[in-house]
């Protein structure tokens, strides 16, 4: 099967239309992509997997993609490392991680198999000497219906969190049982042995299934992150139908349980899912992400184009006073060329003959002391847009792109399909946004990091236009990069 997947890939992805295909951003050579897999540095190099369906541009059977980095931003693509090909994994090599044990780097993932109206997930292991090669364990599963826990559900039993502490490893599974969401620790110090230690988070109210449960440890604290279903509305925060949340709290490695406060949003725009946390070169926090969300018009697919998803460019994260700071990827900025610079005073609408471009980096300097709103269009043309919104009475950043060319529909009881809006208030009045636009993605970091803001924006085909528009009196400092690196 990975033969035969590798084979329709080379055979196939010349006829790929990449006029929406992010730069500097990875995404699959063909096919559709979605939650990032096995996140992990081996070897002098960061290897990324992730949910692969390399014959069709929609979501179908799941194998696992592969490629590898030097520096986070420039991907060369290795042919694909799990197929569906066993009993147990007959219907989708599901979402898991990676480890690193003895030279040899190991995948766990889950095994999703449905007959007869039953579904059943269980947790398997392959693993590589060569970082390309993949073998599972003959073994699997390891982790099967034998070593369910009383009250968790075998169909919702997925997506495997590995990490070793002290010579041991530990597991988290999402999963849920009735009235609750949680993810459950197991703990083995062979990579094959398990036993189920402890209910490790459990809430009430808080989705249906913690999806993809990552952990760090980092600035002192733990780090805890899932992506739960079907999350509760709040004001602004968790408009998506699924959303993607993080707590900062403390792990108990006695009794295999975490004390973890509040939990907050990751991202605060359209399009970010399946977050994995990760120690990457020299012990960095790092983080990626899927950048698209379920329920939506995939309008690559639509438009025939061969291909669907894409991962945000990989973050830098840290803790500071329990909140979640978030910086793009130091490596980028070797990529980012032929910097123009302007300032003035802006009233109303203004653009500037070389500030234009649809895979750039943007830092604008705001003083908004004279003015109501200040606002950035990209993707600009043929009277659409995507619209970068920060009304200072409100003290809200808005993501908006109900009047982009292309249209993006959403499950109704998702609220964040058109457009997202977040809390922001800016020290001294001062707005500073980093923004990085890659040919249908826009991210935007706002201060220091204190708020990201991630979603897919489909303007005209070749739609560079970047304009900018303030409501009183803006003094603006602009600097704009090309981001050069396919």
């Amino acid at each position: 099967m990975i033969k035969a997947a590798c084979a329709h890939i080379a055979a196939e992805r010349s006829k790929v239309n990449a006029r929406y295909k992010g730069g500097y951003h990875l995404s699959p050579e063909l096919g559709w992509m979605n939650d990032p897999n096995g996140f992990v540095y081996f070897n002098g190099r960061y290897h990324m997997f992730w949910q692969y369906h390399p014959f069709a541009a929609n979501n179908g059977l799941m194998y696992w993609g592969h490629a590898v980095s030097e520096d986070l931003v420039r991907w060369k693509h290795l042919p694909v490392a799990l197929a569906p090909d066993r009993d147990y994994d007959a219907d989708g090599c599901w979402s898991g991680s990676a480890v690193v044990r003895g030279g040899r780097l190991y995948l766990v993932y889950t095994g999703h198999r449905e007959r007869d109206g039953r579904r059943v997930q269980t947790q398997n292991l392959a693993y590589s000497d060569d970082g390309v090669n993949f073998v599972k364990y003959e073994g699997n599963p390891v982790i099967g219906e034998d070593k369910l826990p009383r009250g968790a559900s075998i169909a919702d039993f997925r997506d495997p969190y590995v990490w070793e502490r002290g010579g041991v490893y530990y597991m988290l599974v999402g999963t849920v049982e009735e009235g609750a969401a949680k993810v459950v620790l197991y703990r083995s110090g062979n990579l094959i042995d398990w036993e189920f230690f402890n209910t490790f988070l459990r809430r009430t109210g808080a989705g249906f299934c913690w999806e993809c449960p990552s952990l760090i440890d980092t600035d002192g604290v733990d780090l805890f992150a899932c992506s739960p279903v079907d999350y509760p509305h709040g004001k602004r925060a968790f408009a998506n139908l699924n959303s993607n949340v993080y707590a900062v709290g403390k792990v108990d490695y006695s009794n295999g349980t975490m004390t973890a406060g509040e939990f907050y949003e990751i991202d605060g725009g359209s399009d970010f899912y399946a977050a994995q946390l990760i120690k990457g070169k020299d012990g960095a926090a790092v983080m990626t992400g899927w950048m698209n969300m379920w329920g939506r018009t995939y309008v690559p697919a639509e438009l025939g184009d061969g291909w669907t998803g894409s991962l945000i460019l990989p973050r830098e994260v840290s803790v500071r006073g329990g909140k979640l700071i978030q910086r793009p990827v130091r490596a980028v900025y070797a990529y980012c060329k032929n910097r123009v610079e302007v300032d003035g005073v802006l009233s109303g609408e203004k653009s500037y003959e070389k500030i234009r471009g649809r895979q750039v980096r943007l830092v604008i300097t705001a003083d908004l002391g004279g003015a109501k709103s200040f606002a950035v269009h990209v993707f600009s043309a043929c009277g659409a847009r995507a619209k970068i919104i920060y009304d200072k009475a409100a003290g809200v950043l808005t993501l908006d792109r109900s009047e982009c060319f292309h249209k993006i529909s959403a499950d109704p009881r998702d609220l964040g399909g058109e457009r997202r809006s977040a809390e922001f208030i800016p020290q001294g009045n001062i707005l500073r946004l980093e923004i990085f636009l890659d040919r249908s993605s826009i991210e935007v970091f706002a201060g220091e990091g204190e708020l990201v803001m991630t979603s897919l924006a489909y303007g005209a085909p070749d739609a560079d236009g970047i304009v900018f528009v303030s409501e009183g009196e803006t003094a603006v400092k602009i600097i704009k990069e090309d981001v050069v690196a396919d």
